[in-house]
């Protein structure tokens, strides 16, 4: 790599032991990875914020950087935490967990960083642009900053993004490069499939792509329109079952209005014709009961947005959530708070649901709750939640979900 005479400065200890260590690291990502020099990045997003993801090893090393003065160049978010800050007693969190994640909120702050606590930063807060180049972890949120947006990141992993955060910098490799963002495979959607594609579709396909994708770049062609929030749960869950860090959909996403724009001169290295028939076989897949008694029914994978709260406050009112369930929904402080003001939280609660804020069932502990068998609508907990959390899942649409949670069965 060829650094610049600042580079090279830092790397010799000049600007302090904390940058030293952080140009180090990623001078040998870059050299392992082939890049050429280091570029500029205008953000930054933690994923190793959780006390379950950083552990004590991550308490040491955010104990050290502080200590050596550690301070964030650029806007850095975090991922969810272990615990609701707020509410982690209700919850049944262990007191000594919760002390160790309050120690790691309070050294990451302690560094500059922004303490957003969510999987969804780009709803608020960490919003980059087309073309811009940052520094991400969290693999829902950097398909989706990717593809959605057109904004350009590896899919960094913890210590990585903080290394970066620090520098300001990344190595110039992969999908930094527009030669790299090209597509390799694609899926066409079936035109039965396609007129009826709806919200309990795009997280089974996303289910597919990241299966069949390896280290390819999909392309999805054949959808008609999709949502913020839908192109969200499609990110969750190709980011879940495989890779996939950028993927393109012919007329929606900003790199690909047509075919040859998106594959250039290249031709797919190969095809999927995508209709409900597949789409039902993955659903399947992500089930790992077939119906019966509910424990918990989970949404808010990522993080809901205020439009999914006045949703699932809508299907809940004037019912009740049946007893011995639990109806957990998932979401950061600031969709909490509107949400709140707008009467939504309130809606849910008076059926008897619970808002969990700043972090989700993939991050705290739960063992407290005996949980057996867990109803979602996210493409990501199915996949996780029979290892995150040890109970079986069933995957299903929102309104089901509601349906489960009030009559205590699928």
């Amino acid at each position: 790599m060829q650094l610049t005479d600042e580079e090279q400065r830092i790397l010799q200890g000049e600007s302090g032991e904390a940058e030293r260590i952080a140009m180090r690291v990623l001078t040998k990502l870059g050299e392992a990875n082939g890049a050429d020099r280091m570029i500029p990045v205008v953000s930054a997003h933690l994923v190793g914020c959780s006390y379950q993801i950083a552990g004590e090893a991550g308490i040491q090393i955010y104990t050290q950087l502080v200590e050596q003065g550690a301070k964030v160049k650029v806007p850095t978010t975090l991922d969810p935490g272990s615990i609701d800050f707020r509410k982690w007693e209700e919850f049944r969190i262990p007191s000594d967990y919760a002390k160790r994640q309050f120690l790691i909120a309070n050294l990451l702050e302690k560094m500059g960083v922004i303490p957003t606590w969510t999987c969804t930063p780009y709803y608020l807060l960490n919003i980059p642009h087309f073309g811009e180049d940052v520094a991400w972890s969290e693999s829902s949120a950097v398909a989706f900053i990717n593809s959605v947006i057109g904004s350009r990141t590896n899919r960094m992993s913890a210590y990585l993004d903080l290394c970066a955060a620090i520098i300001g910098k990344v190595p110039r490799f992969g999908l930094h490069l527009p030669e790299n963002r090209r597509g390799e495979i694609l899926l066409e959607i079936e035109p039965d499939l396609a007129a009826k594609f709806d919200d309990v579709h795009f997280p089974p396909l996303g289910y597919f792509m990241g299966e069949i994708a390896e280290d390819k770049i999909p392309v999805i062609s054949g959808l008609r329109s999709a949502t913020f929030d839908q192109l969200k749960f499609l990110s969750a869950a190709a980011a879940s079952t495989g890779s996939v860090a950028l993927y393109h959909i012919v007329g929606i996403t900003p790199e690909a209005q047509t075919l040859k724009m998106v594959f250039g001169k290249r031709r797919p290295v190969r095809t999927w014709r995508i209709g409900l028939k597949e789409i039902e076989e993955t659903i399947d897949r992500m089930s790992t009961f077939r119906g019966g008694k509910v424990d918990a029914v989970a949404v808010g994978c990522p993080h809901a947005s205020v439009s999914q709260m006045q949703r699932y406050a809508h299907l809940l009112k004037d019912q009740n959530i049946s007893v011995g369930v639990e109806f957990w929904v998932c979401t950061n402080e600031i969709v909490e708070t509107i949400s709140r003001k707008m009467g939504y939280c309130q809606g849910i609660e008076k059926a008897g649901g619970k808002i969990l804020v700043g972090t989700c069932h993939n991050d705290c502990p739960l063992g407290a709750w005996k949980f057996n068998s867990l109803v979602t609508d996210s493409g990501k907990f199915a996949y996780y939640t029979p290892t995150t959390v040890g109970s079986k899942c069933f995957y299903t649409s929102l309104s089901r979900c509601v349906q489960a949670a009030i009559e205590g069965k699928i």
